[in-house]
């Protein structure tokens, strides 16, 4: 078994995402499903290869962001680096085979946003994703909980010489910096 669980059936979040870079929204995010009461553990879980073909920043940066911005939140998050290790391009529905195959005493929710609804046609296998985990939609927009930020605006802000440490948590913001990205 990969993954260590108890004997009890913990009730799992998967959050994925290209996390280029992680910002508020994803903390924010974090913490409005632990205030809900209804996730023992929450695994982020970066995309190694963009099945849309989307440039990223190179897996490693993205992944030590994620250690950054998620760790320091004190909860029960794991920051796991399963889409590198199963290589090639990230399908979530590959991905969530191969972690409820890996972790059978756990029950599975997926985390999507209400934006990605639209877009699921373009998903590979995604009536199959429906059928393995429960999928929870996070509400977006100017009635949600949790801020609107995109990290499309972070990376433009960067280009730009622009301010954009209010957009994502101080060592992620350090990291870009020292690390030089997004320039």
């Amino acid at each position: 078994m990969l993954f260590k669980t108890s004997k009890t059936r913990k009730q799992i979040a998967i959050f994925g995402g290209s996390f280029s870079p992680p910002h508020v929204g994803h903390t924010a995010l974090c913490k409005w499903l632990f205030s809900r009461g209804r996730v023992d553990e929450l695994w982020i879980v970066p995309c190694y290869k963009h099945p849309l073909g989307k440039e990223l920043l190179p897996f490693e940066h993205r992944l030590a962001m994620c250690r950054l911005a998620f760790y320091k939140l004190k909860l029960p998050i794991r920051v796991l680096d399963v889409e590198e290790k199963l290589g090639g391009v990230s399908y979530s529905l590959r991905t969530i085979e191969f972690l409820k195959q890996n972790s059978p005493d756990c029950r599975f929710q997926f985390i999507t946003g209400d934006d990605i609804h639209e877009q699921t046609n373009e998903w590979r296998g995604f009536d199959k994703i429906r059928e393995l985990v429960e999928i929870v939609r996070v509400p977006r927009g100017p009635n949600s909980p949790i801020p609107d930020v995109s990290s499309t605006e972070i990376r433009r802000r960067i280009l730009a010489h622009e301010s954009f440490s209010d957009l994502v948590e101080p060592e992620v913001a350090v990291y870009i910096v020292t690390k030089g990205l997004f320039r």
